[in-house]
């Protein structure tokens, strides 16, 4: 044959002489199979029929051209019946052909098998994530099922061990599943393709594991310990004694308790490691179960770190839920509408008592039915608190500016620092009503309201009220001043005494919302902690107790509200004290701007300015005229250089018509420093200590520096004193002092926020001369809103630039 351009000629693998030789046959000797015809020989051809074909006529280009396998041989007539060396040879790649067809079909399936194999693998993947998850789910359903309240569910033996087999079961499947993950080969390649959401898959098959497992841990303690705490669950079911409630955990179940805590502290210890590699977002998964895996994750290092320090806080949490005895704490809720030191008044009162896991139910009280004299509206005092109030004084040295006689409880958070403001609270109360406390509670309104963005609305049905984050102060302020809301009260409480009636309301509203979060579903628990935490470092939630282990506990992981004292960095607190029996705080606004000049030794001058503007936009409890007793605490060797704005008392300027005095223009002092939207109204005064004004319409004194700079709080100085506005007025109040150098590296600054206070903040460092050099004398800047939570400032330098 011709080898032509562009062709490639095919030749058989082997020399026709070495091909492998069919046992029993020969190419040299005649073959004559009985069953060979012409039929055969189309069937292994699929090409050429029956017919006589010669060499002579044959094309060897074009056979070649029609096999693209074989070399042209040539073929021989059917009739001929003894097939020669070429006929066998034929056959031989016919054979061969077939071979190859067979090994192309088998590769070309190959992917779709494997397609198949790895669908039926992840259904098999799929199914086992299925199943475990239905058994916890499962879990959910036992405990819901019945007719007892949720936490008696919790230890109704029947119901723990069926769940002990659901978690079991749930356990079992998600080992399986964790296995395949970490040994299939198939997800191992894919690992490759996408890293991120194999190992976040892994990662969650692990924590599924270890969660099972300390589950299984925990029902087996609480079948353990159910005997001895269902029946107390029973009784206290039935018992009406709210001051000494029946104990749910007894010391030995307590212990059991801890067994149970020293068994799941490894398996919690690896949950919260595996969870630091988690990429939630790249996993296919609905948008409310990414949220419920997040919500969860921010308390593992705080439970792991809980766990891990050996029994110290369980013994914590044994002494707050009552183990060893009964725990009694003070629960107070502030008004902002009066602010005061801790961030409102204390009007109301009650009792949070724990003996052995058991919460008695709680129920607030008005202040002012026990500490005073309502008799004229109707209201007597009460016989045994009222009288040991009277004529008492605030403490020292506090008792040096505090204007108002019968000092009790209601006044006792007047500390900048709440710890001392609790101590002075549990005193009181010692005193007033003769039970010793174990700690004080106190929170403001928006503590509630980040409760009711959890929990959803609450409902009031004999009041037809619905209350939500909203609506909450306003419904509140309305049942508590307005007295249409008080008459509401007294119809539908059957209660004739107003100072009563006014606060039941609140009580109904407090019930209501103690027992929606009591009964929280288990994935709003995360959100709930985690509110409360942030409610501690805004200060809307304050807590004092007296076990110092546990209050060191509370400073480390949310905040003590304390006063700082530091002497190694700069500082500034200001505190405000609504002192003039009205609840008009609502409608006055606080700015602070402030102007740091440093010198070549780091020392620091200030040049602050509080703008107080009063705007009253609805109505107010109380009288109208606003007067704040400010204090502001700076480091202990501050030195005072100017103020202005602050009541120089007893030194009357103006009035209004019916004061006596010289009437008072709209820029007051003609200075700006005291500016009015209308005619100056000024009206009477609540009646302070020494008032020479006592009865009468008090004027407006001339203002300066502040006149109290003898600190009532040890390791700070105090600039302080009253600043008045009347309603509609906006009072600008100045002060000007020196910090000494305090760190010889940098300079810090720490403000302090006060609670239930929103202040726009305006900060302006100018750095030393010769530093920062390539800020060209531009000052540092920041702008922003205090909220309650403390901020530092430090002027960082990074060559000859700076910033904070």
């Amino acid at each position: 044959m011709l080898d032509t351009p562009g062709r490639k000629l095919s030749h058989p693998r082997f020399p026709m002489s070495r091909l492998p030789q069919i046992p029993g046959s020969s190419f040299n000797k005649v073959q004559y199979p009985s069953n060979i015809d012409s039929s055969l020989a189309d069937a292994e051809t699929h090409k050429n029929p029956s017919l006589p074909q010669y060499p002579s006529n044959v094309n060897s280009s074009l056979a070649d051209a029609e096999t693209h396998k074989s070399p042209s041989l040539p073929l021989y007539p059917s009739r001929i019946l003894a097939p020669t060396h070429a006929q066998n040879n034929y056959m031989w790649i016919s054979i061969r052909r077939k071979f190859l067809m067979i090994v192309s079909v088998i590769v070309l399936l190959m992917p779709s098998v494997i397609f198949v194999f790895e669908i039926v693998n992840a259904a098999i993947l799929y199914n086992q994530m299925q199943s475990g998850i239905a058994h916890l789910q499962a879990v959910e359903h036992i405990f819901r099922g019945g007719s007892n309240s949720n936490i008696a569910n919790y230890f109704d033996t029947n119901k723990l061990r069926q769940v002990q087999v659901e978690i079991t079961t749930a356990h079992a499947d998600f080992a399986s599943l964790s296995d395949r993950l970490d040994h299939d080969g198939s997800i191992s390649l894919v690992s490759s393709v996408w890293p991120a959401q194999i190992s976040t898959v892994r990662a969650l098959g692990h924590i599924a594991i270890d969660a099972t497992a300390a589950a299984q841990q925990l029902v087996k303690t609480a079948i353990v310990i159910a005997p001895s705490v269902a029946p107390a669950l029973k009784k206290s079911s039935s018992s009406k004694d709210e001051l000494s409630p029946k104990p749910y955990i007894t010391p030995a179940s307590f212990q059991e308790i801890n067994k149970a805590l020293d068994a799941i502290a490894p398996l919690v210890h690896d949950i919260s490691i595996q969870a630091r590699g988690l990429s939630l977002d790249t996993l296919p998964i609905t948008r409310k179960q990414r949220q419920t895996i997040a919500s969860f994750l921010p308390f593992l290092p705080v439970l792991d770190a809980g766990l891990s320090q050996e029994h110290e806080l369980r013994n914590m949490l044994g002494w707050v839920i009552g183990v060893d005895g009964q725990r009694s704490f003070l629960v107070e809720p502030m008004d902002r509408a009066e602010l005061r030191a801790t961030g409102g008044f204390t009007g109301q009162f009650g009792e949070l008592i724990l003996n052995g896991g058991h919460l008695a139910p709680m129920k607030l009280k008005n202040i002012g039915k026990y500490e005073e004299n309502h008799t004229a509206e109707g209201s007597p005092p009460d016989k045994t608190v009222y009288p040991k109030v009277v004529g008492q004084n605030a403490p020292a040295p506090y008792s040096n500016w505090w204007p108002i006689a019968n000092f009790g409880l209601r006044d006792a958070n007047l500390s900048a620092d709440f710890p001392t403001s609790a101590r002075i609270a549990v005193d009181r109360y010692d005193y007033e009503f003769g039970k010793k406390l174990d700690g004080v509670i106190i929170f403001t309104p928006t503590l509630i309201k980040q409760i009711l963005h959890v929990t959803g609305p609450i409902t009031i049905p004999a009041y037809k009220e619905t209350i939500t984050e909203n609506n909450l102060e306003d419904r509140l302020h309305y049942y508590q001043l307005n007295n249409q809301g008080v008459r509401k009260q007294q119809i539908i409480e059957h209660v004739e005494d107003n100072q009563q009636a006014r606060k039941l309301f609140t009580q109904r509203v407090t019930t209501a919302l103690m027992s929606t979060v009591m009964h929280l579903p288990i994935d709003k628990l995360p959100a709930m902690v985690g509110e409360m935490l942030h409610s501690m470092k805004t200060k809307d939630l304050q807590v004092y107790v007296t076990n110092p282990q546990l209050e060191a506990w509370i400073g480390k992981y949310g905040s003590t509200a304390s006063l700082d004292r530091s002497t190694n960095h700069d500082g500034l607190f200001i505190v405000q004290s609504n002192l003039s029996a009205n609840k008009a705080s609502q409608y006055v606004t606080t700015a602070v701007q402030d102007t740091i000049t440093l010198d070549g030794k780091r020392g620091a001058t200030h040049h602050m300015q509080m703008t107080l503007a009063y705007q009253q936009k609805g109505d107010v409890y109380g009288l109208d005229t606003y007067r704040d007793y400010v204090r502001v605490y700076v480091p202990v060797n501050s030195q005072l250089l100017a103020g202005n704005g602050f009541d120089q008392y007893d030194r009357p300027y103006c009035g209004d018509a019916k004061s006596g005095y010289r009437l008072c223009s709209q820029n007051v002092y003609g200075d700006g420093s005291l500016v009015c939207s209308s005619t100056v109204e000024m009206g009477y005064a609540t009646s302070y200590l020494n008032d020479p004004y006592m009865g009468q319409d008090h004027p407006l004194d001339v203002t300066g520096p502040p006149q109290n700079q003898q600190s009532d709080e040890a390791g700070r100085a105090m600039f302080g004193g009253w600043v008045v506005i009347p309603k509609n007025c906006t009072m600008k109040v100045t002060l000007s002092w020196y910090v000494p150098p305090m760190d010889q590296h940098s300079y810090r600054l720490l403000i302090q926020a006060q609670a239930g206070v929103f202040s726009p903040l305006d900060l302006t460092v100018q750095p030393a001369p010769g530093t920062c050099l390539s800020n060209r004398g531009n000052a540092l800047h920041f702008s922003g809103l205090m909220d309650g939570e403390d901020t530092t400032f430090t002027v960082k330098q990074q060559g000859s630039r700076c910033s904070f």
